[in-house]
């Protein structure tokens, strides 16, 4: 076995553009870190669109629970999901084909 050891005049030369091309390459790195973690952002303002004059009433409305719950509306609201009954439990899957009948 041979081992060959060779010396390039120019490895001075490639290691300078090695270190600047890190230095290039950690610069771009700080600076997104700075961008994504620590710069505010500028905020924008986005305008209401439509008219907002239209529900400013339903802001000062005031409702009392109980009057709601005890009006004739609310009181004729029936529901049409049976309860389910604490002597039998309702299934709520399909039968296990692997079973045996």
């Amino acid at each position: 076995m041979a081992i060959v050891i060779e010396e390039n005049g120019s490895s001075n030369r490639n290691g300078i553009f090695g270190i600047i091309g890190w230095l290039v390459f950690l610069a771009i790195a700080g600076v997104a870190v700075y961008y994504v973690f620590f710069a505010q952002p500028e905020l924008v303002s986005i305008p209401a669109t439509g008219s907002l004059g239209t529900i400013a009433p339903i802001a000062q409305l005031s409702l009392d629970p109980q009057s709601v719950v005890n009006s004739p509306a609310f009181q004729a609201l029936t529901s049409t999901i049976p309860l389910p009954t604490t002597s039998t439990p309702a299934t709520v899957s399909r039968p296990d084909p692997f079973l045996a009948p």
